[in-house]
């Protein structure tokens, strides 16, 4: 007994040495930055008390977040518009993806092609896709300037300069690259018992049924998984709208993310402590959409 005690000691020794340094950066990287955050929230921070972070006060604690909602015009832009791009991402990139990969699993003439083909936008850095978009929305050498110009003569359109047309111009740079999404879609989809399927075709299922009946039920978990992927980059949204608009025009391509840089780091003022507000707003919303995503999709039953 003794001897048992003893090893079982000395292994969980091991799993702790193991683990242990993964803890420290964890705590170091992300737990303290993160509840630093949090923190600083509800403090007065900017350029005039760069070193010492004031508390606002138990009677004003809430001051940051009351400015945000009711004083803040471009927080509440960015706010409308990280919320637009979320639920576009679930309505039309989801449900786009996911018909690429009902397509695909059928394998038809040059579906590898095709699949690598769609995965080309994702394997890009989105720093790389926001100068391809740019260039695209020129107003003097842009192809989509080109062809608009071409459907209404003498319109002189530009994408990037008018607050509409800025905003579908952001969303347009990444709502169709699905690529790593169709990818677990497929892996899923293939690792589906094909008996399930010939059994179905035997009893006269035709292909909508068979992708209705029973692909779409054993594809839920992994939907669940790939729409939280999809509005996080939703609501995380910053490298595209940097490149493209910078928040333009008129700040009316403001995201959460980008809001948060040009409040806390991108003006003289350097307001850390509304910065870090906005940040844990976002922080929140992230988790009530997992929440919910994973809530409408029952990610954690098991059929």
């Amino acid at each position: 007994m003794k001897k048992i005690r003893k090893v079982m000691t000395r292994k969980n020794g091991f799993i702790l040495a193991f683990l242990l340094p993964g803890i420290l950066l964890f705590g170091i990287i992300y737990a303290y930055p993160l509840v630093n955050i949090f923190m600083t929230s509800f403090c007065k921070w900017n350029y005039k008390n760069f070193l010492k972070p004031e508390f606002l006060g138990w009677g004003h604690l809430f001051d940051n977040y009351i400015k945000l909602f009711t004083a803040d015009r471009n927080f509440q832009m960015a706010l409308v518009n990280s919320l637009k791009w979320v639920a576009l991402t679930m309505l039309v990139q989801i449900p786009f993806t996911l018909l690429v990969a009902l397509i695909l699993a059928k394998k038809p003439l040059g579906w590898k092609f095709t699949r690598n083909a769609f995965i080309i936008p994702n394997i890009i850095s989105t720093a790389a896709i926001g100068l391809i978009f740019l260039n695209l929305y020129s107003p003097s050498r842009g192809i989509v300037t080109e062809i608009c110009n071409w459907i209404r003569p003498g319109s002189d359109i530009s994408v990037l300069a008018n607050e509409t047309y800025a905003f579908w111009g952001v969303t347009f740079s990444f709502i169709l690259f699905g690529g790593s999404s169709c990818l677990l879609l497929l892996t899923q989809i293939f690792s589906i018992d094909t008996s399930l399927l010939e059994a179905a075709r035997v009893d006269g299922a035709s292909a909508g049924q068979i992708d209705r009946k029973i692909i779409l039920p054993l594809l839920r978990p992994m939907l669940g998984t790939v729409s939280v992927m999809a509005a996080n980059y939703g609501l995380l949204l910053y490298n595209e709208i940097a490149l493209i608009t910078g928040g333009g025009p008129d700040n009316a391509t403001y995201s959460l993310s980008y809001y948060v840089y040009k409040t806390a780091l991108g003006s003289t003022k350097l307001n850390f402590a509304r910065g870090n507000t906005a940040g844990v707003i976002q922080f929140l919303l992230g988790l009530l959409l997992v929440g919910m995503i994973n809530r409408a999709f029952r990610t954690d039953y098991v059929d």
